[in-house]
């Protein structure tokens, strides 16, 4: 079996050229147990995801995948981190994601945000709980919390009846916003790779990144190329750029109008998007030479393309079958 320093490597081979697939795994541990978000679940989903990277290091031992164990410092604010950090309210609803709720609804309303203070943001509560997982597990890769673009945060904080209009009516006010989660997002970044190290697993989907950064980009679904190219683009590159020149992207948004604007962007290396298989069967053939692929959907990639294939079963035995069945159909991308 492959250890971690092995599969590391198999990654970086990947985003390269050298190998043309990656094998991904998931198996289902704890199915049935769910911890209800709240700011009061802090030290059981710290258990959680302790109970589970141990079960990762279990599953390497006989799961010859290229999945790299983890603590995941996803915590239950989820999305809504950031923006709450601006003083957004954070909505608990029962059995699904927490999210942020607006804090302004109007241009005028801007005057009253204020870039936060790092140090005395509701942001170090992540860097404290990295510490605690640190200390359950040391030398655990983390996944990084969850971190939104600078424009869907500021999308977070505005009522976004008002944002999108704002982008028209009000393009100075929605930069200056968007400016500021640029930064503080750029602050937080720099203190969590300094904390702890530069090498993590992406917060969605959960992909190793020997360095870089990586986001969620969804709001792009819901504007113009003329805007995304206004209110986003400079800092999705000023981001990679900063962060070492490599930045992976997930979208779920219906973005087909952007796709010709993300593959522009400089050291894309990794693209999620989660749509019909239809859509994505044409998404992969038009990203064949640009980033690696990592989408909702096995059976939609472009054999040209570099391509994360992946698996999930709720048993070993499931799980080794899918496995033999992912390599067999992995030769068909080394053909081309």
């Amino acid at each position: 079996m492959k250890t971690i320093e092995e599969r590391k490597k198999r990654w970086c081979d990947f985003y390269a050229g050298a190998i043309r697939t990656i094998i991904h795994m998931d198996i289902n541990y704890n199915m049935n147990v769910t911890v209800s978000p709240s700011t009061d679940t802090m030290d059981k989903f710290l258990t959680r995801t302790v109970n589970r990277y141990h079960k990762l290091m279990d599953q390497i031992e006989w799961l010859d995948d290229d999945k790299i164990p983890y603590v995941s410092a996803i915590a239950p604010m989820g999305t809504a981190t950031f923006a709450h950090a601006f003083g957004s309210p954070v909505a608990y609803p029962e059995n699904t994601s927490p999210f942020a709720l607006p804090v302004i609804f109007s241009a005028v309303e801007l005057a009253k945000i204020k870039k936060p203070q790092l140090e005395n943001s509701t942001l170090m509560k992540m860097i404290e709980y990295g510490y605690k997982l640190r200390k359950e597990v040391p030398g655990a890769l983390m996944k990084l919390p969850d971190i939104q673009s600078p424009l869907d945060i500021a999308a977070m904080i505005w009522d976004k009846t008002d944002f999108f209009m704002a982008l028209y009516e009000e393009p100075n006010a929605v930069k200056d916003l968007v400016g500021m989660t640029t930064s503080l997002l750029t602050e937080f970044l720099e203190l969590w790779f300094k904390t702890f190290g530069n090498e993590f697993i992406a917060h969605y989907p959960d992909y190793y990144m020997p360095f870089g950064v990586t986001l969620s980009e969804d709001e792009i679904g819901s504007i113009s190329t003329e805007h995304f190219t206004e209110f986003s683009m400079p800092e999705l590159i000023y981001l990679s750029e900063h962060f070492g020149g490599r930045i992976g992207i997930h979208c779920c948004a219906n973005a087909k109008h952007q796709w010709g604007l993300l593959k522009t962007i400089p050291g894309l290396v990794m693209l999620n998007l989660v749509q019909p298989d239809d859509v994505l069967r044409e998404a992969s053939s038009f990203f064949r030479d640009g980033p690696c692929q990592m989408f909702s959907s096995d059976k939609v990639y472009d054999f040209g393309a570099k391509v994360v294939l992946y698996g999930n079963n709720p048993t070993k035995s499931e799980a080794l079958s899918t496995l033999a069945e992912l390599r067999k159909y992995s030769e068909e991308f080394k053909m081309i």
